[in-house]
């Protein structure tokens, strides 16, 4: 009887590991990590829909991204985000402003750290292949500490190129924000401080150092 149920108990571990990392999802992940993190740097044109169901609201916003590692720069249609991995600035064209700060390392969102995209399945999240067709993975994402704001992350990638598809972001305050990757490459070059700000293509701009 005790091995009976010792044999059920492991059995009953197993199922529930596997249940966190499904390994087929697992794989598709890490194949779209590795591509993404030996390119020279990755170039995303996207659209975010951002949807407040308490508030009853629709935000889109459309832009563009080129990441290499810790480095970032991010053109939207009112600011343009650069970042070395150590200094942040957030440049607003309409009052030729902008602000310095340091990168928060707390804040996991797009738009904070788009590198996220290509790691985040590493750790703290279970992760399991919700479908597939003959032109994409979806996969699921969940935290694995209950107490985030997070409820889920879908992604969907290609499956010709590992290319990014869409990643949806669902918040337990009620908040859907789905970016939509509309143009997705991994062969440009970023030249010599493409990800610093350069004051002198910016005549007369305000300088904010928040730092």
């Amino acid at each position: 009887m005790k091995k009976n149920s010792l044999i059920f108990l492991l059995s009953l571990l197993t199922l529930m590991t596997s249940a966190q990392k499904d390994p087929e999802a697992v794989k598709v992940l890490a194949e779209f990590s590795r591509l993404a993190t030996s390119a020279p740097s990755v170039t995303i044109e996207f659209t975010v829909d951002a949807i407040d169901t308490k508030e009853d609201d629709i935000t889109t916003v459309s832009g563009s991204a080129v990441i290499s590692g810790d480095s970032y720069r991010v053109t939207l249609e009112d600011n343009i985000l650069w970042t070395d991995g150590k200094v942040v600035w957030n440049y607003m064209p309409d009052v030729n402003e902008v602000t310095i700060t340091e990168p928060d390392p707390g804040d996991e969102s797009f738009m904070a750290s788009p590198s996220l995209l290509f790691s985040m399945h590493e750790k703290g999240y279970k992760v399991r292949m919700l479908e597939q067709n003959t032109n994409e993975w979806v996969i699921d994402l969940y935290p694995e500490d209950l107490n985030v704001n997070l409820v889920r992350i879908r992604v969907k990638i290609g499956k010709r190129l590992y290319d990014l598809m869409s990643a949806e972001y669902r918040t337990k305050d009620g908040m859907t924000i789905t970016i939509m990757a509309e143009k997705y490459s991994l062969t440009f070059r970023p030249p010599a401080g493409y990800f610093i700000f350069n004051p002198a293509d910016y005549k007369g701009v305000d300088v904010i150092d928040m730092r």
